[in-house]
């Protein structure tokens, strides 16, 4: 009977450590919110001649500068990207300053049948530096 209880104890600390140890071998890094953004939203959706570039971005509180640092859009041609269209942070309604966050929709014309790729990076700058994050998006024109 000590024998079976002894087993029983040893095989249940065998199992807590090796658990144990896989909890702390796990990487939580991507998990984490960064220090200058809380949350953000990126999407892109079409309308009958239109692209419709639409983001919000919200930072840890007041922050120097805050919104889309750059939108480029990119049309299939012959198989190869070209550039048809692009907006860097200091274009109109494209980021602010001194404030918790910024969101707008930017509008692009866009040909029916014609496929897009389109890049969109947001962004949010403080004192302890400047965060990004981007999404490329696929879209065939309406």
């Amino acid at each position: 009977m000590a024998r079976k209880y002894f087993r029983i104890m040893v095989t249940t600390i065998c199992c807590l450590s090796v658990l144990y140890t896989s909890i702390f071998a796990i990487d939580f890094s991507n998990s984490r919110a960064s220090d200058q953004i809380i949350s953000y939203y990126i999407e892109v959706s079409t309308d009958p001649g239109r692209i419709n570039v639409e983001f919000s971005v919200t930072g840890k509180g007041r922050v120097d500068k805050i919104g889309c640092e750059s939108i480029y859009v990119y049309a299939n041609q012959n198989s190869k990207w070209r550039l048809v269209e692009a907006w860097v942070e200091d274009d109109e309604g494209m980021s602010n300053s001194n404030t918790v966050g910024h969101s707008n929709v930017i509008f692009c014309n866009g040909t029916a049948g014609v496929e897009y790729k389109v890049v969109a990076t947001i962004f949010s700058e403080n004192s302890l530096g400047r965060d990004t994050r981007s999404e490329t998006t696929y879209v065939t024109g309406e």
